[in-house]
């Protein structure tokens, strides 16, 4: 008796909600992004934040740095082989540690320029 309720319920979801299809590559599942993944574009949005000027074009630095950082990860996301994935992690995270580094850098020269010719 429960399993002929156990049936007329699956067949019952089975009619009712059709499962959305599944995105495969290669015959296999695609995986969710990694947490290191995340952690990166989630830098990389934080590091976009301090870059307010804007290009010859007009439009602010953050703009140009958050569209071409969300397109650069769209792109890898569909990248099957592991090892090359872990290649783009490592690269992006080493351009991104780079380039913090030099803004902080710019920054500091920048303050002390302000600071020395303020006390004149």
């Amino acid at each position: 008796m429960l399993a002929r309720a156990l049936r007329r319920v699956r067949k019952d979801t089975a009619r009712a909600a059709p499962r959305p299809p599944t995105r495969q590559l290669g015959g296999l599942r695609k995986r969710p992004p990694s947490p290191e993944a995340l952690s990166l574009y989630r830098d990389c949005l934080r590091a976009a934040r301090h870059f307010h000027w804007a290009d010859q074009n007009g439009e602010p630095w953050n703009v140009v740095l958050r569209r071409s950082t969300r397109k650069e990860f769209e792109q890898a996301r569909d990248e099957p082989d592991p090892l090359m994935v872990a290649k783009m992690l490592v690269v992006g995270r080493e351009c991104l540690d780079k380039t913090v580094r030099q803004f902080e850098a710019a920054q500091k020269r920048i303050e002390a320029k302000v600071a020395q010719t303020r006390t004149r």
